[in-house]
């Protein structure tokens, strides 16, 4: 179990910071990849809210995949971008319950996932940074690619550059996102943490 994650204390001067956690070791068992897809609430569309979730463990095996009906009313479905129709979320899983289940695939694992800070922003849900993968950020992968480091590359960009595999043909799917993430992250996962590889260096935390 990883302890104080995403928890805050006041230190002496009354500044509040989030405590380090005990972290898990990083074996497969505890690595897990996330995508979600989001749909749009609120006037236009604006307001992007979670609609569909999926997790796979280490060996890309689907641990969680459901569609999430949203607190608010749907009024953009992005079925271009998300892939979710209407019929989809007719009798989709509350996001309360949704959200509960998907932390306890979560908690306690490290997450890998591709520009994670929007799916994490739809679930309402941040885990400690040090048990964040997030490939959006990784620079070793940007150098694999041939791309430059300053640009921030997409998943389907990096996936096609790296493995010569096409994702995101038509509608995006959650399942075969977080596959690929996954995929992306076990070309660069010896050295992930090798705070010597300048390749590895991230500012983004």
């Amino acid at each position: 179990m990883v302890q104080s994650v995403g928890k805050s204390s006041s230190d002496a001067t009354g500044s509040t910071r989030t405590s380090k956690p005990i972290l898990p070791p990083c074996t497969p068992d505890h690595i897990v990849s996330l995508d979600c897809e989001m749909v749009g609430c609120g006037s236009k569309g604006r307001i992007s809210a979670l609609g569909r979730c999926s997790i796979v463990n280490y060996h890309g095996e689907i641990i969680y995949d459901s569609y999430v009906k949203p607190i608010l009313p749907v009024t953009d479905y992005r079925t271009k971008w998300s892939g979710i129709k209407r019929k989809h979320l007719s009798d989709a899983i509350p996001f309360s319950e949704a959200k509960k289940l998907i932390k306890h695939h979560l908690t306690g694992k490290y997450i890998v996932g591709h520009d994670l800070k929007n799916d994490f922003s739809a679930l309402k849900f941040t885990p400690h940074p040090l048990l964040i993968k997030d490939t959006s950020k990784c620079l070793a992968l940007r150098h694999i690619a041939g791309l430059p480091e300053q640009q921030k590359p997409s998943l389907r960009t990096l996936t096609g550059q790296i493995f010569g595999k096409v994702i995101q043909s038509s509608s995006h799917c959650s399942i075969e996102d977080a596959k690929a993430a996954l995929m992306l992250y076990k070309k660069v996962e010896d050295h992930w943490d090798n705070k010597n590889n300048p390749f590895l260096n991230d500012s983004y935390w």
